[in-house]
């Protein structure tokens, strides 16, 4: 008999599906990585293809198998992360009735300004804890019900990415307990959808994927899911949980009061706590935890690493060529050309708010902008300022947290961004925390998940038994010399958003 010792992870992201192979204690034993496109259609709409997505899952399946020099049948379980809060209508075959609305996506603002008014926004509080923005679900569901009214009668679920893929591996529709909460549909307490909040919203409850822990074993490889993987037909299938849970699992912050930090495309700072907190006024995520018994507190920025990758794509194409010819990364060039800039970027600032803002501030209106410009700035300053810029967003996520009683000196961290020492020592010197770099901090979000299904199967018994599995690779600590030069800079920072709040605003009514 073949012998299970591996657990098949994917990491279904913004830019990509990353699947990861690990033993069962998380090592990584190999792993592959496939791009996809966003799509564009109007402004400030976003859209991604699910048959993209479901096919570089299915790809890169068969792909890690191969490359790791594993049999299909020596994998114990399947386990899927994904990006979150983004919207997708299908009906009851599970075939998109139309693209993917990307969590990125800003259509649903006037929706969102409806489901902000007084006594709307305080009945969801009350039932969820939570208050939606234009990127959430919940605008999005009512703008699919208002514009698409004919595929609204004909939806038979409204999923989120991972429910999507899920639904392909295993023919089932289910949500984890996690990904439900971040639909803000949710009580937390009683782990099932709010019947008071979509009656309120008029959306038919039906329509919801049955909520589940993400420990939950809910259901087997297909046999045509099989055939597309290259995986075995009736292989189990652990829900898992989407990125911001399972980084908190992947960077080994499962324990109460433990802290973690995660610059991907988005960024974000998040807390297990036994205390359900927020606030209303300016409200942080309130989300349901993989442990039952747990929740996670956390503010994001939408755009931290994507802030970079929007810089480097638009500014920097002699740099991504330079860097092509040399063999290496072109954000590499760039962390080397901001090394030379003195901390301060010689007096610019940038404001990182490229698709409007979550937290602590809650304005889908918000939008970016450098600050200071002189003749004397170069390319370097520029970029120096966009990873300073990103940090002092995230000490503001911090001060916030904080002042929930959530008191943290130290963080955990995973994400493309921590794989830069400077962009980590910036972090560090602006938010006055110590970093925890976790060992192979890009694949921390698909450990999270492979560990989860360790779980599930019975392999471990219970999240924070998981915890002293992870490894940390450096840790970072604040240099004082800079710290308090940043806090003077964060000031002038907080200023910039209150002076620029209006008239960004005003621009986009303008547009």
């Amino acid at each position: 008999m073949i012998k299970k010792k591996y657990i098949l992870a994917h990491d279904t992201g913004t830019g990509g599906n990353k699947a990861v192979l690990t033993d069962l204690r998380g090592k990584i034993v190999h792993s592959v990585y496939r791009e996809y496109g966003r799509i564009y259609p109007k402004k400030g709409w976003v859209e991604q293809d699910p048959n993209e997505l479901w096919r570089a899952v299915a790809e890169t399946s068969k792909q890690v198998v191969r490359e790791g020099r594993i049999l299909p049948g020596e994998i114990l379980g399947v386990g899927i992360s994904a990006q979150m809060f983004n919207l997708l209508p299908v009906d009851a075959k599970g075939h998109p009735l139309i693209n993917m609305i990307s969590w990125l996506d800003v259509r649903s603002i006037s929706q969102a300004e409806y489901v902000m008014r007084e006594e709307i926004r305080q009945l969801l509080y009350a039932q969820t804890g939570n208050i939606p923005t234009a990127k959430d679900i919940i605008p999005k569901i009512l703008w699919f019900k208002a514009s698409q009214p004919e595929l609204f009668q004909r939806t038979y679920k409204l999923l989120d990415c991972k429910e999507y893929i899920i639904h392909k591996l295993t023919g089932e529709f289910a949500i984890d307990w996690h990904g439900a909460s971040a639909f803000f549909l949710f009580d937390p307490y009683e782990k099932k959808w709010s019947q008071a909040a979509c009656d309120c919203l008029g959306i038919p409850v039906e329509m919801l994927p049955d909520p589940v822990p993400c420990t939950s074993i809910v259901g087997n490889v297909t046999q045509e899911a099989a055939r597309q993987t290259g995986l075995i037909q009736g292989t189990p299938v652990v829900i898992c949980a989407g990125d911001v849970a399972v980084a908190q699992t992947g960077s080994g912050s499962n324990k109460a009061g433990r802290a973690h930090l995660c610059v991907g495309t988005a960024a974000w700072v998040g807390i297990s706590s036994t205390t359900f907190v927020n606030s209303e006024k300016k409200p942080l995520w309130a989300l349901n935890h993989i442990d039952p018994e747990k929740w996670i507190i956390a503010g994001e920025m939408e755009t931290g690493g994507g802030a970079l990758m929007w810089f480097k794509e638009v500014f920097c194409e002699l740099e991504t060529a330079k860097a092509k010819k040399k063999g290496t990364s072109a954000y590499t060039l760039l962390g080397q050309m901001a090394k030379e800039v003195k901390p301060g970027s010689n007096g610019l600032l940038f404001a990182p708010w490229l698709s409007g803002e979550r937290s602590p501030v809650l304005n889908h209106y918000a939008r970016g902008a450098w600050v200071g410009i002189s003749l004397s700035h170069t390319k370097a300053h520029f970029t120096r300022a966009v990873l300073e810029g990103v940090a002092y967003q995230l000490r503001w996520i911090c001060e916030a947290l904080e002042k929930q009683n959530l008191q943290f000196d130290e963080v955990n961290a995973v994400g493309g961004g921590c794989t830069s020492p400077l962009w980590s020592q910036i972090i560090s010197d602006v938010t006055n925390k110590t970093l925890h770099i976790v060992k192979n901090p890009l694949n921390g979000g698909a450990v999270g998940a492979a560990l989860t299904v360790a779980v599930g199967l019975g392999v471990y018994p219970n999240l924070e038994s998981l915890d002293k599995l992870i490894e940390i690779e450096t840790t970072i600590t604040p240099n004082p010399a800079y710290t308090n030069y940043y806090s003077d800079l964060y000031e002038e920072y907080r200023q910039m958003y209150k002076k620029l709040k209006r008239i960004n605003q005003r621009l986009y009514e303008l547009s």
